[in-house]
Parts: C-alpha cells; structure tokens; sequence
C-alpha cells in the first residue's frame, strides 16, 4: 500500500488533534529537534507539548534523545518523527475499521431493524416486540426499517479501504 501524507496527517489528528497534526508538520523531514524550540514555535506550553508527545510515543511515532541541561538540571528531549512506524499505524487503523465494519455489516445483515419516524431510535425486532413497537422515547410506532442501503454503504466502504491495503476477500 502506497500510505500517502494525507493518511498520515488524518491518522495524527484522530490520535492527537490539530495541535499534534501542527507538531507533526514542525517534526516533518528533521532530525533530532529540540521539545523547547518546537513549543516555541507552535506557541504553546512545554507541558501541552509533552501531552502530545506522549500521544505519539504510544504508538512509537517519535524516535528520542535526552540530555541533561548542565546549568537547570532539567531533562531536554530532541525528537525525530518515524515515519515508517506511522506508516504501520495508519495500516493498523485502516484495519481495525475494516474489522469493525464487518461486525456491523454482519449485525446489519442478520437482524431486522424497527425504527421510529421522528428518528429517535433503532431497534432489533426483539427489542422492538418488548415495547409493542413503540418508540421508547416519544410513543411513536416503530416501522420496518429498510436497511439494504446501509447494507451497501458500508460494503461498498470496506471495499474501498481493502482496495487502498490490497487485500483481497
């Protein structure tokens, strides 16, 4: 799979926000950056900083070095972005949602669904039969969902993202 930088760039906002899709474009083609230069620039605290840093190093997204500053004692990280493990974890995302999908494709397939018309709910005809087909919420009576079309919407986007890993069925 040919993992583009727009993948990248979704992955690290859906794990970190827009502050660490910015801390990620500061780190973007260097080396060993200073954590006190990149706050500077972004404009934020060394502690916000760090809350991001730590959201990439659970998934290794950030290769480190630490020294010591001679004079205050203190710890200073230098960091570099590893962009051959964010190319793993944009897989791992991608299917981990393929996964997900298939499980709702399969309960979206299996069952009948019963909804109410003023969209308040869903439920699986059981549920539904408990409450004599009335919308828990407003009374309304439920009626028979058609759900081929979320049948197909959600095939057609497994499809696509097993297209975008080349996996076959």
């Amino acid at each position: 799979m040919n993992i583009i930088s727009k993948d990248i760039e979704h992955m690290i906002r859906k794990i970190s926000g827009d502050l660490g899709l910015s801390f990620y474009k500061a780190l973007k083609g260097k080396e060993n950056i200073n954590e006190f230069d990149i706050a500077e620039s972004l404009k934020v605290t060394i502690n916000q900083l760090r809350n991001i840093i730590y959201k990439f190093d659970e998934y290794s997204l950030l290769s480190t070095t630490r020294k010591k500053d001679r004079k205050k004692g203190w710890y200073i990280y230098f960091l570099t972005f590893r962009e051959d493990e964010a190319k793993k974890v944009v897989i791992k995302i991608k299917k981990d949602l393929i996964n997900e999908m298939e499980k709702k494709l399969r309960i979206e397939e299996s069952n009948q669904f019963y909804v109410c018309p003023r969209k308040c709910g869903r439920a699986v005809i059981e549920n539904a039969m408990e409450n004599q087909f009335l919308c828990t919420e407003c009374g309304e009576l439920q009626i028979l969902e058609e759900n081929s079309k979320n049948i197909n919407q959600i095939k057609n986007e497994v499809n696509r993202i097993k297209k975008e890993l080349k996996i076959k069925d």
